[in-house]
Order: C-alpha cells, then sequence, then structure tokens
C-alpha cells in the first residue's frame, strides 16, 4: 500500500480534526463552563424578578397606566418607557475615611443591565467588549453551530485586534446584534425591558434597592463574569493544544505518523478526512487556473460549424475514453 503522504493542506485538515474532537471532549473545563451557564440562568432569573419588585414599587403600576393614556391623548407627554437597564442603589451605607481622618457613609449605587451585550463593570449604561463577550460565552454552541467563531477574544488574548478578528466579530454581531437593534440582543431586550417613569438614560434615575436586593443584582454580574472565565480557561486550554498538534504536525511527512498520534489521544481519523479539497483549493490548482485563462484569452466569435465541430470532437474524446 502506498503511503499517503502529506502538504500543508492535508496538514490543516488533519489539525481541524484534532480540535473538532477537543471542542466535543468531556473534561473538567468544560462541565464548568456548562455548570457556570446554568447559575448565569439563575441568577438572571433571581435577578429580574428583584428588578421587578423594585421598578413596581418605585414606579406603582396604576401611575404608570395614567401616565400611559395621557401620552397616548397628548403627543407633547413622553415620560414612560421600556427599559432593560437600571441604576440601583442600596439603603445600607458604608463606612469610610477621608484623607483628613474624618469618617463619612456612602451608599453602594450601581449600574445593572439586563440587555444581552451590556457592559458588566457596574460603572456605566456605555457597551464594551465584555458585554459581547458574555454574549459570546453564553451562546456558544448556537454560534458555533452556525460556523461562526464564538472565542474570538480567546483567540485574541493580550495581542491587538487585527483583520482576522474584526471579520469573526462582525459576524458575530450579524447574529448576535448590537445595542438591542436585531438578533439575540433584541430578543433580551424585549423580553427583559420593564415600564420605568423618567429619562431615557438610566444612568440619571437612581434608584433605591434594599441592601438585599442590591446584592441578588451584584450576583448576576459577578455569575456573568465567572462564565465569561471558565469559558476562557476552557476554550484557551483547547487553543493550547490544537497549537501543539499544528506545530507537531509540520514536522510529520506522511499520514501514517499523524495517525499513530490520534490513536493515542483516541482521536478516530481517517485518509478521507485530510484528502477533502476544498472548492477553492480545487478551483485554483494549476490545470484549472490554465483552462480558465485560456478561455478568457480574447478571440473571435466562434461560428455555427466551429461550434459544431467542437461538440463533436468532445463527444468522440468521451466515447473513447468510456471505451
Amino acid at each position: 500500500m502506498t503511503t499517503l503522504k502529506l502538504n500543508a493542506n492535508k496538514r490543516k485538515l488533519a489539525t481541524k480534526v484534532f480540535h473538532r474532537h477537543f471542542q466535543n471532549e468531556e473534561n473538567i473545563l468544560r462541565t464548568a463552563y456548562y455548570e457556570k451557564r446554568k447559575l448565569v440562568d439563575t441568577h438572571i432569573d433571581n435577578a429580574f424578578k428583584t428588578a421587578q419588585q423594585i421598578i413596581e414599587r418605585t414606579f406603582p403600576k396604576q401611575d404608570v397606566e395614567d401616565l400611559k393614556r395621557l401620552q397616548k391623548k397628548h403627543d407633547n407627554i413622553s415620560v414612560v418607557r421600556k427599559d432593560a437597564c437600571f441604576h440601583f442603589k442600596s439603603d445600607k451605607g458604608q463606612t469610610k475615611e477621608n484623607w483628613q481622618g474624618q469618617n463619612y457613609e456612602v451608599f453602594p449605587e450601581q449600574h445593572f443591565s439586563f440587555e444581552l451585550d451590556a457592559n458588566l463593570s457596574g460603572l456605566s449604561y456605555k457597551h464594551t467588549h465584555d458585554g459581547l463577550e458574555f454574549a459570546c460565552a453564553y451562546y456558544h454552541d448556537e454560534l458555533k453551530n452556525k460556523g461562526l467563531t464564538p472565542e474570538l477574544y480567546v483567540q485574541k488574548g493580550d495581542k491587538m485586534e487585527n483583520p482576522h478578528f474584526h471579520v469573526c466579530k462582525e459576524n458575530v454581531i450579524d447574529v448576535v446584534g448590537r445595542n438591542k437593534d436585531h438578533g439575540l440582543s433584541k430578543e433580551w431586550y424585549e423580553k427583559y425591558a420593564l415600564d420605568v417613569i423618567g429619562s431615557s438614560y438610566c444612568g440619571s434615575r437612581i434608584i433605591q434597592a434594599t441592601h438585599d436586593e442590591f446584592e441578588i443584582m451584584q450576583d448576576m454580574v459577578i455569575a456573568k463574569q465567572s462564565l465569561i472565565q471558565a469559558y476562557h480557561e476552557w476554550q484557551g486550554n483547547i487553543i493550547q493544544r490544537t497549537k501543539l498538534v499544528e506545530d507537531t504536525l509540520k514536522q510529520y511527512t506522511t499520514f501514517d505518523q499523524i495517525k499513530v498520534l490520534a490513536d493515542k489521544q483516541d482521536i478516530e481519523i481517517s485518509e478521507h478526512d485530510i484528502c477533502i479539497e476544498t472548492t477553492n483549493l480545487a478551483l485554483y490548482n494549476p490545470d484549472n487556473v490554465s483552462a480558465m485563462l485560456d478561455d478568457l484569452k480574447p478571440k473571435a466569435k466562434e461560428t455555427r460549424a466551429e461550434k459544431i465541430a467542437r461538440v463533436l470532437n468532445y463527444q468522440n474524446q468521451s466515447g473513447a475514453m468510456n471505451g
């Protein structure tokens, strides 16, 4: 049997087989990720129920309905609106000391948002990259199934953003949405938006909450941050292992060497897996490109007799090959 020789494309396809295996492999990092994801759902549910209580206590339903009625009647009245981000202030003060050694009391306040891509710092209502990171981590499976790269932030690490990163990011945003404009972010906004009275800027509405309510809201943010961390650990490990495989396969010259490594890792791989040529690779091989260039050469318009002769010649050649 002839030994299958490797080239750059075959090594690349083989690396993808290893990568797919690592993505689906059951291990402690993958398990931790899915456990954190379940916790996120629990904490978001608890936080939303709490937010509803706070909002309805602050803006009684009857007041909201009365104002809605007036808004509908008068075009110049606009005080009730939907919002999914809220600025809450705890009723439990904390004692601190200033530079003069004097004690003073502060009441913690923080921005909390139920929007999918909202920032997690709690300091601003503005959207930042950690919001999109959360969306990528939370919807890993859905985005992967669409052929996208939800682990783009893990891949980037501390490096500067490059064109490849921006392409991956925009492809993800096409599905996730941006600032509740479409996609999944719009679904989240419509699911969690509540009626509030006042300015459209949530930072200008400081709403009083009890200490326990405030902590429940903080638990939601912590759960989201923990999910991102678990996702980075899981995908970072996969990237590290895939890179080791990629570097190793550069030293291999035959499929048999790959098969030995795959068997040791309990990974199924066959010659067929690394011999599948992509459309682009087949299209741009020398024979095909040469044929395309010939077709593009300026030539006189083919006469009817020449066209018939060309077709007959092709049929004769095909018949000879089949015979």
